[in-house]
C-alpha cells in the first residue's frame, strides 16, 4: 500500500531540512508505522513485522533478546518452530529494508547480536527524530521568539499523521512507547497553545482547546488554558461552565477535586466579574 504523494513529499522535506547528509531508509512511527526509500514509500505488511520493526525501533541501537521479540510479536502464543519462526520474520524485514535501499549500501540494518537483534539505524532515519529536534528547537527559543517557538511547534506536530504506532498490534513495547509519544504530542500541543495565548490569539485557539479537552475531559492544564481563552473574550459564563464540567467529571471519575491551579484561575474570573 502506498501512501499518498501530499505524505511522501512531506515527510522527504522535512526529514530533509532537520538533518545533515543522505539517510536511504526512514522510517515513519506517529500514525501507521511506514517505510520509505527513495524510489517507493509504503506500510509494512503484516502485523508481525510490524510489531518486529517497532521494538527494534523503539530500542534503536541497542540488542533486544530474542525472548522478549518473541513475546512482542506472539503475545501468549508461541509458534511451533520455535527461533525459526523469528529468524524467518527478521530475514523478512532485512530484504525489505535492502529493497528501499535502492541498490546501496543501507544505512540501515538488522544484525544478530547474542542473545537477539539490533536495528541500527542514524539520527534522522525516524519521524520522531524531526518530532523531538523541532520541540527542542521551540524550546530554546521560548524566551527569545515566540514566532519563532510558535512555527517550530506547529512543524513538529505536523509530523503526526495520527495516533502513534496505531497499526501496530498491542504488546509492551509498543503500548509503553505509544503511551510516551502521546505524551510527548500533548506537551507540545499545551506548550503551543500557551505561546499562543501569549500572543493573545484567543480566537483561534478556543475551537482547537474545546477540541483537545473533548479528547481528554481529564486534563486540568488543558481546561486552565481554555477557561482563560473563553475569558479573555469576554466569554466568562462559558469558561466557568468549563470548570464546572471538569469539577464534575473529576469527582465522579476519580473521586478528587480539582488542583488548587484551576481553582485560582476559577476565582479568578469570579473576583474580576463581581
Amino acid at each position: 500500500m502506498r501512501p499518498s504523494k501530499e505524505l511522501e513529499d512531506q515527510q522527504a522535506s522535512s526529514w530533509g531540512s532537520c538533518f545533515d547528509g543522505v539517510i536511504l531508509v526512514t522510517f515513519s512511527v506517529l500514525g501507521d508505522i511506514l517505510i520509505q526509500g527513495p524510489n517507493r514509500s509504503s506500510l509494512l505488511a503484516g502485523p508481525r513485522q510490524r510489531s518486529l520493526l517497532c521494538a527494534l525501533l523503539v530500542n534503536r541501537g541497542q540488542t533486544v533478546p530474542s525472548s522478549v521479540l518473541f513475546e512482542e510479536i506472539w503475545q501468549d502464543v508461541p509458534p511451533a518452530s520455535g527461533p525459526n519462526a523469528l529468524h524467518a520474520q527478521v530475514s523478512r524485514l532485512r530484504r525489505t529494508i535492502e529493497l528501499f535501499s535502492a541498490g546501496s549500501t543501507p544505512s540501515v540494518r538488522v544484525d544478530s547480536h547474542y542473545p537477539g537483534y539490533r536495528l541500527e539505524a542514524p539520527q534522522g532515519a525516524v519521524d520522531t527524530d524531526r518530532f523531538r529536534s523541532l520541540c527542542n528547537q521551540a524550546q530554546r527559543a521560548r524566551n527569545r521568539d515566540l514566532d519563532k517557538a510558535a512555527t517550530c511547534y506547529q512543524e513538529a506536530l505536523r509530523c503526526w499523521r495520527g495516533r502513534a504506532l496505531q497499526d501496530v498490534p498491542p504488546g509492551v513495547i509498543r503500548d509503553a512507547e505509544a503511551r510516551r509519544l502521546e505524551h510527548e504530542r500533548t506537551l507540545a500541543l499545551t506548550r503551543l497553545v500557551e505561546i499562543d495565548l501569549e500572543r493573545g490569539r484567543y480566537a483561534d485557539l478556543i475551537p482547537l482547546l474545546e477540541q483537545l479537552v473533548e479528547e481528554r475531559p481529564l486534563d486540568e492544564r488543558l481546561c486552565t488554558q481554555l477557561m482563560i481563552a473563553l475569558d479573555r473574550l469576554g466569554r466568562t459564563q462559558d469558561a466557568l461552565d468549563a470548570y464546572q464540567r471538569i469539577r464534575e467529571r473529576m469527582a465522579a471519575e476519580l473521586g478528587m477535586d480539582p488542583s488548587p491551579v484551576l481553582e485560582r484561575e476559577m476565582l479568578r474570573i469570579l473576583e474580576r466579574t463581581e
